[in-house]
């Protein structure tokens, strides 16, 4: 048996070293020398990591607002989370469940 944790299960959190700015209506989130302008939808998904909602929470969260197909919210969050994780501005925990 393989214990080790599917990504849908991991819990994104904010780097505590993550700096947000709401400018003009747009979201710029920034690590060190790296930064991403959000979207809308980027918006929706950086609200939604609160360091207590797995991947597939947020994805589910994304299929319910924006009315698209749960398998298709999963691979863009996981997507969009995994660029966010690599340039240092959130990390991925396991939990206990």
């Amino acid at each position: 048996m393989n214990n080790v944790p599917s990504l849908v299960d991991q819990v994104p959190e904010r780097s505590i070293s993550t700096r947000v700015r709401n400018t003009r209506g747009k979201l710029l989130v920034a690590q060190g020398p790296n930064s991403v302008e959000l979207d809308e939808v980027g918006i929706f998904i950086f609200k939604s990591i609160d360091g207590k909602a797995a991947l597939r929470d947020i994805a589910a969260r994304i299929s319910a607002e924006y009315d698209v197909e749960y398998e298709q919210a999963l691979a863009d969050a996981a997507e969009f989370i995994a660029e966010l994780a690599g340039l240092e501005m959130v990390v991925m925990r396991v939990t206990d469940t």
